[in-house]
């Protein structure tokens, strides 16, 4: 806006004989003393009625302080001008569109997720090939609408996707701490979102939707609905790589991942990665954050994935990289202390989440991020609550499928295995970690502790149909009434003192 006043100095001359009377008192008045007076006496706001009048004090000011030398225009404060005319110019913006949309707004009843039809007022997004800066209120996503540059979030905003609708931000929406981005769908399953995480010049990646690079953590996410799909950006040489949903990467290479925000989800088809890979192009993710959950660091600690809720959809989370992983869903990964994955809880829905590490270290399925090696190295701890819902859950090299990130020892020093924290209290669960490690005896748990964890791991198997390593078990008392394919070469078994019934049908 600076480059804006100034490049039309010169051209303003020609306005002096426009202006109204008092301004044209003070002509010949040329030095510092009368324009600082012009300034002072410009009003402290733009109002409809006095517009015209501050455009016109404005140009006058203006075109006196081009005849200035440089040496005197240094001397003038020209920041009461610039905030004005930035008043004036959003005085001149097209009024937004806005329109009355129906959303579905849900919640939980103790047993399951129902949903209330709202309607609320909304600005409609809009395509732009510029950054968008959301503020609060409502915004409505109507038809498809793309968006080239990264939508940043400040304060409470609400965005509805409508039925058919497909937006898609090409560089993330950034959400940082203290702000808040809550997502609805006009009818379940409704509309379509597609966010990918950017990458800056550091090569350090931002969030699909969360944070930003330098370390942003990210506010807090609320999804009631909607086809949501967000990749975390890509991590070029030794950048940390950002959550597909949460935390961003590492502003630096010394700096530590972002940590996500309250992350809730009600309903929807969402899929998240973290930092991907891509040899061709060169910009593998080192480590990577979670596909939900924390961003990740080079050379210091991952992001944390805190809070995270999810009620009812079908969420598939994905984190892969080229050494160290973060959780699928959980803690981001680095090289020296993985991201924990905080409070995970799950009460319905299909979830597929899933760690993947080319080498190195691998996060949980659910819960801790992959760490690195070395005298400090350490994985994630992972706090996981699931009560219903179909869950599978893969952990990564030495990790937990569901509980803490992966660890093992070597000459080198090797890294300590997260600690795993889990209650299961409905639900069918499986949960895998590989068996096959290169360092032989330091296998994660299916659910627990990744491998060489230091602490004993807390877990509670109260109710439920819980698969571990391909072996089934049916823990208390379980009423099935739905459908459910055991993989093959799977077993089953119902101890003494459990049950199951129900009308539902196991195949496989």
């Amino acid at each position: 806006m600076k480059k804006r006043i100034l490049s039309i100095i010169t051209a303003l001359a020609l306005c002096l004989s426009l202006c109204p009377t008092w301004a044209l008192a003070a002509e010949g008045e040329g030095g510092l003393c009368p324009i600082e007076d012009l300034i002072a006496a410009l009003p402290d706001t733009v109002m409809e009625d006095n517009a015209d009048n501050v455009r016109a004090q404005l140009d006058h000011i203006l075109a006196l302080y081009g005849e200035l030398s440089w040496e005197e225009q240094e001397q003038i404060d020209l920041s009461r001008c610039y905030e004005l005319q930035e008043a004036l110019d959003g005085a001149n913006d097209p009024d937004p569109i806005t329109e009355s949309v129906e959303y579905q707004e849900a919640s939980w009843d103790g047993s399951q997720v129902t949903y209330e039809s709202k309607t609320e007022t909304c600005t409609l997004v809009e395509n732009s090939a510029e950054a968008v800066t959301w503020t609060t209120g409502w915004y409505a996503v109507s038809g498809t609408v793309t968006i080239d540059q990264p939508i940043t979030v400040t304060d409470a905003v609400n965005l509805i996707l409508t039925d058919g609708c497909d937006l898609t931000a090409a560089k993330g929406i950034v959400v940082t701490d203290g702000n808040s981005l809550t997502i609805y769908a006009q009818s379940e399953n409704g509309g379509t979102l597609n966010a990918t995480g950017t990458t800056d010049d550091s090569g350090n990646a931002s969030a699909g939707i969360g944070g930003g690079t330098s370390s942003l953590a990210s506010g807090s996410i609320t999804i009631h609905g909607g086809v949501i799909n967000a990749a975390g950006g890509y991590g070029k040489n030794m950048g940390g790589s950002g959550a597909g949903i949460g935390g961003g990467g590492s502003g630096s290479i010394d700096g530590d991942g972002g940590d996500s925000g309250a992350i809730t989800i009600f309903d929807g088809v969402i899929t998240a990665v973290g930092g991907e890979l891509d040899y061709d192009k060169q910009i593998a993710a080192y480590h990577s954050g979670a596909g939900i959950g924390g961003g990740s660091s080079r050379n210091n600690s991952g992001g944390a994935g805190n809070l995270i809720t999810i009620y009812g959809g079908t969420v598939t989370a994905k984190s892969q990289a080229y050494h160290n992983s973060g959780a699928g869903i959980g803690g981001g990964a680095a090289n020296k202390k993985g991201g924990a994955g905080n409070s995970i809880v799950i009460y319905g829905g299909t979830i597929t989440a899933t760690s993947d590490s080319d080498s190195s270290v691998g996060g949980a399925g659910i819960g801790g991020g992959g760490g690195g090696s070395g005298s400090v190295a350490k994985s994630g701890d992972g706090t996981v609550t699931i009560s219903g819902g179909t869950v599978t859950a893969v952990g990564g090299n030495y990790a937990a499928g569901i509980g803490g990130g992966g660890g093992y020892q070597n000459t080198y020093g090797g890294c300590t295995g997260g600690t795993g924290s889990v209650t299961i209290n409905g639900g069918i669960v499986d949960a895998s970690s590989p068996t096959d490690v290169y360092w032989t005896g330091y296998a994660g748990a299916p659910i627990g502790n990744g491998g060489n964890a230091t602490a004993t791991a807390t877990v509670n198997k109260t109710t439920g149909i819980i698969f571990e390593n391909g072996v089934g078990t049916v823990c208390g008392n379980v009423t099935f009434d739905g459908s459910y394919p055991v993989p093959a070469d799977y077993t089953l078994n119902i101890p003494v003192g459990a049950s199951l019934s129900g009308s539902g049908t196991l195949s496989g």
